[in-house]
């Protein structure tokens, strides 16, 4: 009887020794890395995992092996909210929400984007599709009517340049390259460490373009959330994450074009991966007739989180290294070529490298997906 008892107990707590080891791990290599900073953000960050409200069945996603909070978008939104009060009430900083009136709609429709989020990520489908892709080409009109700088004249690719050159039309592909790249980055929310990767690597490059104090407080947001993400399991960003996310992505990606800080190859190089798998995807269903609003698990993070499955005990870990080999191939190539500085980020040569990109996504995901057609024949 004794000897039971002691099973009993030793397996009840092993669960919670493995979480307690992974909580430690994270919490030194924050406070390592940010000091006392990373060291709160993770303790804010596993404390909202918990939370009984805004989670996910592991079955809503082909990856996911339990069930997730979604509010890993608004400990990221918690986090840099803080921030931005603290400097603002305790240091000289002056936000430029304040200071400029064209900030105001800039911050204004990433965080409209971020309440529509917020809405499906406490009560999932409570918008339709429909009126959520309305509802961001109403937000993304309105800002970059109010906002025309965020238009840019010219891309470097001549067909779509001599569009850019009537000012409606130029404002109307604009307003659905917004859409269509928030959608795209939501998509691609599907394994541990795949989008917060991308994002730390984008704002990483635009930390060190602009270096003010917003672009540095979404390096540390990001950085202690994609720790977090891949170590534990416990958190995705959720709809607010990759709303708001992809909304800061593409806004700054606008303006930074058109004031030519640099080029549109530069950012798609950045973003490759929700780009092309998006294009990939909206290709793959129409051809099997399936509406693209539907999730399905034809993704290439889905095919190689597949393939790396058998090698693993950890299903966080297969997970994880699925996330960080996709984000890692793609944006950080990019963020180590910027580094390096190879090629200038004012130039058209970037996408060449865009366009080795996609080659390489068509190529692994043909190689993955006729794997698992053999394995099923056989």
């Amino acid at each position: 009887m004794h000897k039971k008892s002691l099973q009993s107990l030793t397996l009840s707590i092993w669960p919670f020794s493995r979480a307690v080891k992974k909580f430690l791990l994270m919490l030194a290599v924050a406070f390592y890395t940010f000091g006392l900073t990373g060291a709160g953000a993770i303790f804010i960050m596993s404390a909202m995992s918990y939370a009984a409200f805004a989670r996910d069945s592991s079955l809503s996603h082909g990856i996911s092996a339990s069930d997730s909070s979604r509010l890993g978008g608004v400990s990221i939104l918690i986090t840099f909210s803080v921030f931005v009060l603290l400097m603002t009430y305790f240091s000289p900083y002056t936000p430029g929400v304040l200071r400029d009136p064209f900030w105001s709609y800039f911050w204004g429709g990433i965080l409209s984007c971020c309440a529509i989020g917020l809405v499906e990520d406490f009560k999932a489908d409570a918008l339709s599709p429909f009126i959520r892709l309305l509802l961001k080409a109403v937000i993304f009109g309105g800002v970059l009517w109010a906002a025309p700088v965020m238009v840019p004249s010219q891309i470097g690719i001549f067909w779509v340049d001599s569009l850019l050159k009537i000012d409606w039309l130029a404002w109307l592909l604009c307003t659905v390259f917004c859409v269509g790249f928030i959608n795209a980055f939501n998509m691609s929310d599907g394994a541990n460490g795949l989008v917060p990767g991308i994002c730390l690597c984008t704002f990483v490059v635009l930390f060190d373009v602009y270096g003010r104090p917003a672009e540095g407080i979404l390096v540390f947001a990001c950085s202690m959330f994609l720790l977090f993400n891949v170590v534990s399991g416990w958190f995705f960003l959720g709809d607010t994450g990759s709303y708001g996310l992809g909304a800061i992505i593409v806004s700054y990606g606008l303006l930074g074009v058109a004031q030519g800080d640099f080029s549109a190859g530069f950012m798609a190089c950045l973003v490759a991966y929700p780009c092309i798998d998006f294009v990939y995807s909206l290709l793959r269903r129409a051809a099997s007739g399936v509406s693209p609003f539907m999730p399905d698990n034809g993704h290439l993070h889905n095919h190689l989180h597949s393939f790396y499955r058998p090698f693993f005990k950890s299903k966080v870990m297969s997970n994880s290294l699925t996330g960080l080999s996709i984000s890692g191939a793609s944006s950080g190539l990019a963020l180590a070529m910027y580094l390096q500085s190879s090629i200038p980020i004012t130039s058209n040569l970037w996408f060449w490298l865009f366009g080795f990109q996609a080659i390489l996504y068509v190529t692994v995901i043909g190689a993955l997906v006729g794997r698992q057609g053999r394995k099923a024949a056989q």
